[in-house]
């Protein structure tokens, strides 16, 4: 989805739930309770803080920069890589595999790698690409389960990223219940109210401002983190297509595929909804 569209999207969700309201006549003004958000979203920022490592707060942050900043998985990047295996095909053809070693110890100062600007932002994909490259030129070509060792880098890599949201996802499931402890606590406050000079409209303003603390655990949990823990799952799914259309790559080069095929066999491997131009 583009950055245009989430937005379209989140301002969809917000519209629908305050235009409704103020369609049956509802006074937006009573929605507004910063206490009751102080309650629930600070309970829940905190769940999820005691319930992960620091490295999955850094991947949440990095997945909310790329949800906001738009896809990482792109045309350019997908483009890039096929033409890089095609390049560093080419190189080990002319020049020979013992020649490549300084491309792939330092791939960040490389010229070959210089010309993907996008393969350099993604460290991971850069460093997958170069560190196994570097394997097969210390290693015996097809000595070993090639195949399996990068499936295994794959899952491991995949496997750290859906920590991500399977914690949101929790977040989720734990936000109605904080929405009910704000509630609580309002009815609290509003049974504090109950006396000899009862005041109706005080009263039912509490007990109204306790409602709105349900009504705040439920839409974040359902209409704000599951949509975007769903997205994050798109995303990974996303970044594994990629590193496997690189594994295949990487094997091509193994098994000493030609230059030519291994760029054919990439364009074959790209998603037909980029509808890459690549004469450009």
């Amino acid at each position: 989805m583009g950055l245009a569209a989430k937005f379209f999207a989140i301002i969809l969700i917000f519209a629908s739930l305050l235009g409704g309201f103020a369609l049956e006549g509802g006074s937006l003004i009573s929605l507004w309770h910063p206490s009751e958000l102080l309650i629930i979203l600070g309970m829940a920022l905190g769940a999820f803080l005691a319930s992960t490592p620091v490295a999955v707060w850094l991947r949440t942050l990095m997945f909310l920069r790329r949800y906001f900043s738009g896809d990482r998985i792109s045309k350019a990047l997908y483009k890039e890589v096929v033409m890089l295996m095609y390049d560093l095909s080419r190189f080990a053809r002319a020049e020979g595999m013992l020649a490549m070693e300084k491309h792939l110890l330092e791939p960040a100062a490389s010229p070959i790698f210089a010309q993907y600007p996008s393969v350099l932002r993604y460290p991971e994909l850069r460093d997958f690409v170069a560190s196994n490259l570097n394997y097969l030129l210390l290693n015996p070509p097809q000595s070993e389960d090639f195949g399996g060792l990068l499936e295994m880098q794959i899952d491991n890599y995949m496997d750290a990223l859906q920590e991500v949201p399977r914690a949101t996802g929790k977040v989720s499931d734990w936000l109605p219940g904080f929405g009910i402890v704000a509630a609580v606590l309002g009815v609290i406050l509003a049974m504090g109210l109950l006396g000899g000079d009862m005041d109706v409209a005080a009263i039912g303003q509490a007990i109204g401002a306790a409602l709105v603390g349900t009504l705040t655990g439920v839409f974040f949990a359902f209409a704000i983190v599951a949509p975007f823990s769903h997205a994050v799952e798109v995303m990974i799914r996303q970044e594994r297509a990629l590193f496997e259309m690189v594994k295949v790559l990487l094997e091509a080069f193994e098994h000493g595929v030609s230059p030519n095929l291994i760029r054919e066999t990439g364009k074959q491997l790209v998603p037909p909804e980029l509808e890459i131009d690549w004469e450009k």
